[in-house]
């Protein structure tokens, strides 16, 4: 669950975890580093920033599901679903002995493969790596739709016959050192849970309660991360400490993929032509 290793020249503190019930059991039985965390960020009165009012009410809303806003992400998949067009899952068509259909022509020419049959190519496979690590002046806004637009983007692949597996991680840093949290919740032979997955990617307060309260009760953890619990991790660097293919998916910052928290659909478009400068093999069009 927790290990400390170097990797290129970083310190690394390392988490998994493989639900958010193990999560949540984890926070209620660490211990804090007092030494170096006196004032406890996880415990903030400030609501506007975390949105929520204590760190309990984060962790049952974590451990629980939350419900708040689902119909604003249904209505967001919908209107994605209009704008993006995927170019995939094309099926082709021929004759065969059996099928799912007669071809009545073939049939009365006497030829033996008078069934029509479908054939599907490979399932293809996507990672999407999620950073749920954001700056401190990002705002509740451009956490929400940089979240809700991730969602719909899997609940529309998987839709049309990708498997998508979602990494979420946290990744932040005071060098020398790295606070790496990864959150096994999304396999690709799992259908999408938006009521599991809405509170970690939509609502700050997974980080800045929950995280937060994980960096608290961190070991090895140095003095410096008592001033604004680290710095979040770049592109470059994301990459530098998780190994990846070169064709996964990041979801970084929203100042990195232009996502301003105004227009969803605006951000969307912003964040669908960052993916594509990444991402050579699979590309999201406008229809």
């Amino acid at each position: 669950m927790y290990k400390y290793y170097n990797k290129n020249n970083y310190k690394i503190m390392e988490f998994e975890f493989n639900s958010l019930n193990e999560f949540i059991n984890y926070l209620d039985n660490i211990e804090i580093n007092r030494n170096v965390f006196s004032n406890l960020a996880s415990e903030s009165k400030d609501y506007e920033f975390c949105k929520t009012l204590s760190l309990e009410e984060a962790k049952n809303l974590c451990k629980y599901g939350e419900h708040k806003d689902f119909q604003k992400l249904v209505d967001l998949k919908l209107e994605l679903e209009n704008y993006i067009k995927i170019n995939n899952m094309t099926r082709r068509q021929h004759n065969y002995y059996v099928g799912y259909a007669p071809d009545v022509k073939a049939y009365l020419e006497g030829n033996p493969l008078s069934m029509f049959i479908r054939d599907y190519p490979t399932r293809k496979h996507i990672d999407i790596y999620y950073n749920a690590s954001i700056l401190g002046k990002v705002t509740t806004e451009q956490i929400y739709n940089r979240g809700a637009i991730t969602l719909s983007l899997v609940d529309i692949l998987e839709s049309i016959g990708f498997g998508v597996e979602l990494h979420i991680f946290t990744l932040s840093y005071v060098l020398p050192q790295v606070h790496y949290a990864k959150f096994n919740l999304k396999r690709s032979d799992e259908r999408l849970n938006i009521q599991k997955l809405y509170f970690p990617l939509c609502n700050p307060s997974f980080l800045r309660r929950l995280v937060f309260r994980l960096r608290e009760g961190t070991p090895n953890i140095s003095k410096e991360w008592e001033v604004g619990y680290g710095k979040t991790a770049n592109y470059d660097m994301i990459r530098d400490i998780i190994d990846l293919k070169n064709n996964d998916i990041i979801i970084c910052q929203p100042e990195e993929m232009d996502i301003n928290g105004y227009d969803i659909i605006e951000d969307a478009k912003n964040m669908f032509l960052y993916l594509n400068t990444i991402n050579k093999d699979f590309k999201l069009k406008k229809k």
